[in-house]
């Protein structure tokens, strides 16, 4: 599987260190400042190039088509572009990081695969993704060992939160909707682009509450 990570950044770094040198891994590295691709060559078993991950020509050399992109630069619009052309290019499986989601519904459009929050998902979750191990964005565990998950609405778009089957020890405290967070009440109909934020005390719960917005359950 070739892998290609866009920006070697804090994130960009964590990640190569979980990806290089594992086998059937075929890593690439991008990114545009000369010390930093220098430091990636002589520590990663790697091929990296500099240059703006934006650059389709650049993204040609890599070998995106079939691959598996993330785009990992300090910069949410940097990161979109390179997600949208990446899925242009042919490439298998594409991760966007954005600090600011109210960039994901241009990259939805596009087609990218996942979109992550570098705050709360960490490298080894982002590897997950990579790998298909993970469901669509970030599932991550807080404190007393409960689980915070982004779900998108799938089958239960239209219904008011008060309509939900949602398992005991499950809440859904926050909704993501058109870049703006609103706190939603038992009347608040979940649209399609909505993002949901979910609570779970435990992994058993938050499987369960994922079964409800899964596409299988549509007609349920």
């Amino acid at each position: 599987m070739k892998i290609i990570i866009v920006g070697l950044g804090a994130l960009g770094r964590r990640l190569a260190e979980e990806l290089a040198g594992k086998k059937g891994i075929e890593l690439v590295l991008i990114d545009s400042d000369e010390a930093t691709c220098k430091e990636a060559a002589d520590r990663y078993d790697a091929l990296v190039l500099r240059g703006d991950g934006t650059d389709p020509v650049l993204l040609g050399e890599a070998g995106v088509q079939g691959a598996v992109l993330v785009a990992a630069t300090g910069s949410d619009p940097i990161n979109t572009v390179v997600g949208i052309l990446a899925k242009q290019a042919g490439a298998a499986r594409v991760i966007v990081v954005l600090d600011d989601l109210a960039l994901r519904t241009a990259c939805q459009t596009a087609g990218v695969d996942v979109v992550v929050s570098p705050v709360i998902s960490a490298a080894n979750e982002i590897a997950g993704y990579i790998f298909g191990e993970e469901s669509l964005d970030f599932a991550v565990a807080v404190a007393g060992g409960a689980r915070v998950a982004e779900l998108s609405p799938g089958p239960l778009a239209g219904r008011k939160l008060a309509e939900l089957a949602l398992p005991k020890g499950t809440v859904i405290p926050l909704i993501l909707r058109e870049g703006r967070a609103l706190v939603p009440s038992d009347d608040t109909a979940l649209a399609p682009e909505d993002v949901v934020i979910l609570i779970a005390e435990n992994d058993e719960k938050l499987a369960a509450a994922k079964r409800l917005f899964s596409p299988a359950t549509a007609g349920g």
